[in-house]
């Protein structure tokens, strides 16, 4: 097995409470509780909230970062999780947020990032936009 320098979990919730969603501080405690569930060593939080609605949050951690950004409207939030090495899980934060904004549906995709050797690498697509 080839040494691999991290783990990048991009998460969809659906059909969250909407209330929830909408909630700063509980957003900001749900965040690093579900950094520490996965053992990461949170660094700095910061969050901010739009008018009318929807919440930002971005965790810094020593082992990479957590963000979450919420759209009350329409039920949901993207999470986005990036730990360094194979120790720390980020399906744990998945399974917390999910749980602690009761989510019904999820969908999510992990990408295997910093592969050392080259044969395993990822095929990465170049384009001009």
């Amino acid at each position: 097995m080839s040494e691999l320098l991290g783990r990048h979990l991009l998460v969809e919730l659906y059909d969250c409470d909407r209330d929830r969603l909408d909630d700063l501080e509980f957003l900001k405690a749900e965040g690093v509780a579900a950094a520490e569930a996965m053992g990461a060593t949170v660094m700095a939080v910061h969050a901010h909230r739009y008018e009318p609605q929807g919440v930002s949050v971005v965790i810094l951690l020593a082992e990479s970062h957590l963000s979450l950004h919420t759209w009350p409207e329409h039920g949901t939030a993207s999470l986005d999780v990036y730990v360094c090495g194979r120790t720390n899980d980020p399906h744990r934060a998945r399974r917390l947020l999910g749980s602690s904004l009761a989510a019904r549906r999820f969908a999510d995709l992990e990408v295997e990032r910093g592969r050392l050797d080259r044969q395993s690498a990822p095929a990465w697509r170049a384009g001009i936009v």
